[in-house]
């Protein structure tokens, strides 16, 4: 341990005083950097706001270290940067930093003029913020808060305007789409953001991360992204919040992070928090997820190519002997045969012969040029598996996570969006969330997310005033509920059919105060248990319309459709009935 004590102390002697008589400011970024080489127990950062370079901090290969920062702020630089990167690295625990980006990764400012008819506003940004570029306004996404409180507005769609002008470095001009138009006010606050790297993030197999009294005030899009892990890390008192006001601004910022707060997949392990608050992201609180892989061609009777039109991805190093693997048919990705998987190994393919049903499969990898193929041979031969198939791997999409006591409040998206398996979400609370609270079950119409989820409980969260934008009260919306099980599936309208992949779901002791949709809706399931749930001002919009492309309704406090769950000692307040079932489970 002496021997450590001096290591630490050499280093903070070299950074912070004369070297080759001149005075050197504390290097955090070498620092770290030198943990690959140099490894100590404990590394103390010297409290301070420290500026990074382009590249922010990167830590390597590094082992059985405990990171030091009780006040201590980074400031990334760079905006096409994370300020924090983190590759094969094992038992590393990040303490009390604020990492925080100068200049931010989005502008904001005031509506000062609106034609409600024609739907044009123009606006002025707010003195201290970035002049309005390009990078800003590209993805022509618009957040409307309202003029006196740093909230989404209520009732409000999320906006994609049809252009939006630049006038001069400080004003412009929004044209929006017709949906929504009626909301927006002069003196009305909007944030522009762009949405291109994450802020932290942890690859190439690492293990055993933690993050403790940590705060993130901004990032370019995910405030923490995790990938081909072998766990997601360990995140206790973690806090993503908006930063201060910048120099010279007059008004609060509204925004933390540009997307998701956080985001696990491709991980054999899922999260463990307690104690963070997640806040003014532009995007979802939390995302677990997997991969629907799909099944190209067979090789032999049990060898298949599989695909990811994206540079980077490594599964065969994720997928793991004697994983069980499942195959699924479109439309309702039933599952047709499961097995076990022998081998996962990178494939060389031509990326040309593919590219075509690659842009079929992913949308939104249209743009892609780059591609990385697989073949995974099964342990037995299956049969019913044809090529144009899907198959999903559970043991990758971090299973095994823990959410509890924790704050989710006032951001765009969903609060927790789960596809994953074998987790607990308890003694949390969800506030002015603009999507669900929860969702459990895949995404594979679009995102292609996989998976079913199951063994999964959801017990004594508090859930106050979610569902509050417009899309989840519309036609396409496929999770009405503030809790909700779902299975985002081709549309087919009434027509709409599901498969009851999801199962062995418990929604117990949650209480729901204010949902515009059913406090809990469940679709494509089975063996689910609803009991001892306290609900209340739920279905407030009390619309037919909502969410009928998919063959849903929020007509009730609690519905099931084309689903099988034991609905017990549940509380209404708002109706007598307990739920609601579909005429056509």
């Amino acid at each position: 341990m002496k021997q450590v004590v001096w290591a630490v102390c050499l280093l903070s002697l070299i950074s912070t005083k004369y070297v080759f008589g001149e005075e050197k400011a504390f290097d955090p970024s070498a620092a770290f950097r030198s943990l690959s080489d140099h490894p100590v127990a404990v590394l103390t950062i010297p409290p301070g706001r420290y500026r990074l370079p382009n590249e922010g901090l990167i830590l390597r290969g590094v082992k059985n270290t405990t990171i030091e920062a009780r006040g201590v702020t980074f400031i990334a630089t760079n905006k096409d940067a994370p300020v924090l990167q983190i590759f094969q690295s094992e038992n590393v625990k990040v303490v009390g930093a604020t990492f925080d980006y100068d200049p931010l990764p989005f502008t904001q400012g005031s509506i000062t003029a609106y034609d409600a008819k024609e739907g044009v506003a123009e606006f002025e940004i707010h003195a201290g913020y970035a002049d309005v570029t390009k990078e800003y306004v590209k993805r022509r996404l618009v957040h409307l808060f309202e003029k006196d409180a740093p909230r989404w507005k209520p009732g409000s769609p999320d906006y994609y305007a049809i252009k939006i002008d630049i006038l001069t470095p400080r004003t412009g001009r929004i044209f929006f789409a017709k949906t929504g138009r009626d909301m927006i006010k002069v003196g009305d606050r909007v944030v522009f953001n762009i949405r291109q790297i994450a802020g932290i993030t942890m690859k190439q197999g690492c293990k055993g991360i933690a993050f403790e009294d940590v705060t993130v005030h901004a990032a370019p899009a995910l405030g923490f992204l995790v990938r081909f892990c072998e766990d997601s890390g360990v995140y206790k008192n973690v806090r993503i919040v908006p930063g201060p006001k910048p120099e010279g601004a007059t008004q609060e910022r509204l925004f933390s992070t540009c997307a998701d707060a956080f985001n696990a997949a491709y991980t054999r392990k899922g999260p463990v928090m307690d104690g963070c608050e997640f806040s003014y992201m532009g995007d979802d609180s939390v995302n677990l997820h997997g991969v629907t892989l799909p099944v190209l061609k067979w090789i032999d009777d049990r060898t298949f190519l599989s695909m990811r039109p994206q540079r980077g991805d490594t599964f065969e190093s994720l997928i793991r002997p004697g994983d069980e693997i499942r195959f699924l048919k479109e439309p309702s990705y039933q599952i047709t045969a499961t097995a076990r998987v022998e081998s996962a190994a990178a494939a060389e393919e031509n990326r040309e012969a593919w590219q075509a049903t690659a842009k079929k499969i992913w949308p939104t990898f249209r743009q892609s040029d780059t591609a990385a193929f697989y073949r995974i041979r099964l342990v037995e031969p299956v049969s019913g598996v044809a090529a144009g198939d899907f198959c999903d791997i559970p043991a990758t999409s971090a299973p095994n996570f823990v959410i509890r006591n924790s704050s989710f409040h006032d951001h765009r998206g969903r609060g927790l969006r789960l596809m994953s398996n074998d987790g607990v979400v308890e003694n949390n609370r969800f506030e002015r969330i603009k999507g669900s609270a929860i969702t459990v079950g895949p995404e594979f119409a679009y995102w292609r997310e996989a998976g079913w989820c199951r063994n999964i409980a959801v017990r004594n969260n508090r859930i106050i005033d979610v569902g509050q934008g417009l899309n989840i009260t519309s036609p396409e919306s496929y999770s009405p509920g503030a809790i909700a099980i779902i299975a985002h599936v081709l549309p087919q309208g009434m027509d709409t059919r599901y498969y009851p992949g999801n199962e062995d779901i418990t929604i117990s002791g949650n209480t729901i105060d204010g949902c515009s949709v059913s406090g809990i809706s469940v679709v494509a399931a089975k063996k689910v248990k609803i009991t001892g749930n306290t609900l209340r001002r739920v279905n407030l919009s009390q619309t037919a319309e909502t969410a009928k492309e998919y063959a849903l309704t929020s007509s009730s406090s609690i519905s099931i459709i084309q689903a099988q769950a034991e609905v017990t000692d549940n509380k209404i307040e708002t109706e007598t009935a307990t739920a609601s079932t579909s005429a056509n489970p």
